[in-house]
């Protein structure tokens, strides 16, 4: 570990414990360990990949002091005996990618302020997380977090909620000592607005984003609408209905732009619910819709095979179904993968999930995906044990 970096989790580990018992002061501090065992079976590699992973995540919230508060975040992530996986940082390239590279760093440092009116902003360096993480999120399910140095503002002015972001960059998932300054992090000048209101039981958002990059030519702006909420006539159906239109600005001013929808219908039912969906991502053979800045494994897939929208475009349509008996939950899904130009089939992919509580503070997590690739596409078969501990 780099000293300064050991020094400062030191210090957050320190003002942790030293505050815990305190509190009738409301400090919050917070301990996250997370041991992950990721096997990658690729057709693209010789070798499979086996990445066993420890991330420790130590964070302190301060009291409220008359609405003003600050919040500290520090990480460390290190792999556990061999190094059989391509980390993106380590160049272990004969191997298949397990984004999880040995890593320490400050991922939150914030300062905030807030009236209980409804106005709030904070500024620093911040997890962000908006809706569905479809366009905005932290990436949780990697080992190292995205976080964004940011200035958000929240206003609620009668039935109305306004957010606003402005983003200098992004920290990405690959940890900020990574050789690739690229994917170390992005640089941005982006701004990003939500306005949103009830309408009965149902809730309409409308949102605008500029997406402007200063370090690679991926700039954009998403004009968009989502209406979300109980089925009518209905009491345990919801639904969502979303359309957005990308255009590309600055660098890719002379492209032509594409079109995003997504519409979902679910049902909860008595110790089980199901859910699917049509995901469509535009594409004309040069250009698709894309969303860098998302939680992108929350989307199109468990294995990862489109982090990148194809330049024809993606349809993706799924369904899923969970239950819950006794501490025991499990989650079953499928997805059919096609492009949206010429709807040429890329592959189908099934994914299980099963997880449990073992004590208070310490469940596990059993996940396995595979992908079966279509048009020169390679099957690629992932598998998950993760245990999560929090105090």
């Amino acid at each position: 570990m780099h000293s300064p970096i050991r020094y400062s989790l030191v210090f957050v580990l320190a003002l942790s414990g030293a505050t815990a018992a305190a509190e009738t002061d409301d400090w919050r501090p917070s301990l996250d360990l997370r041991y992950r065992l990721e096997l990658v079976d690729d057709d693209r590699f010789v070798e499979d990949a086996t990445a066993s992973t420890l991330r420790a995540r130590i964070g302190l919230i301060s009291p409220d002091w008359s609405g003003w508060q600050f919040g500290i975040t520090g990480h460390a992530n290190q792999h556990v005996g061999s190094e059989d996986f391509n980390s993106t940082a380590n160049g272990r390239t004969a191997y298949p990618v397990v984004a999880d590279p040995d890593d320490e760093n400050i991922s939150e440092a914030w300062v905030g302020y807030a009236r209980p009116e409804g106005f709030a902003i904070r500024a620093g360096r911040q997890r962000l997380i908006e809706d569905n993480v479809r366009f905005l999120g932290n990436v949780g399910f990697r080992q190292l977090e995205q976080t964004f140095d940011a200035v958000t503002v929240g206003l609620e002015p009668g039935d109305w909620r306004v957010d606003l972001r402005w983003i200098d960059k992004a920290h990405r998932v690959f940890g900020p000592s990574n050789p690739n300054d690229l994917l170390a992090e992005a640089d941005l000048n982006t701004w990003m607005g939500t306005l949103a209101r009830p309408l009965g039981e149902n809730t309409l958002a409308l949102y605008a984003h500029r997406i402007a990059y200063d370090d690679r030519a991926a700039s954009h702006r998403n004009l968009g609408l989502r209406l979300t909420g109980p089925l009518p006539g209905t009491q345990d159906f919801s639904y969502r209905l979303e359309f957005a239109r990308q255009d590309g600005i600055r660098e890719l001013d002379d492209v032509d732009g594409q079109n995003y929808l997504h519409a979902r219908l679910g049902q909860k039912l008595d110790g089980w619910h199901w859910f699917a969906g049509h995901e469509r991502l535009g594409g004309d053979g040069e250009y698709a819709f894309q969303t860098p800045l998302a939680t992108l494994h929350a989307h199109n897939g468990w294995t990862d095979q489109f982090l990148a929208t194809p330049t024809d475009g993606l349809i993706d349509t799924y369904v899923a179904a969970g239950t819950q008996l006794g501490q025991w939950t499990g989650l079953v899904k499928l997805h059919d993968f096609r492009s949206d130009r010429r709807s040429r089939q890329y592959g189908r992919e099934y994914g299980l999930m099963i997880k449990r509580p073992l004590v208070d503070w310490l469940s596990f997590e059993l996940k396995a995906a595979k992908f079966d690739g279509d048009d020169n596409r390679a099957d690629v078969q992932k598998v998950w044990f993760t245990l999560n501990g929090n105090w």
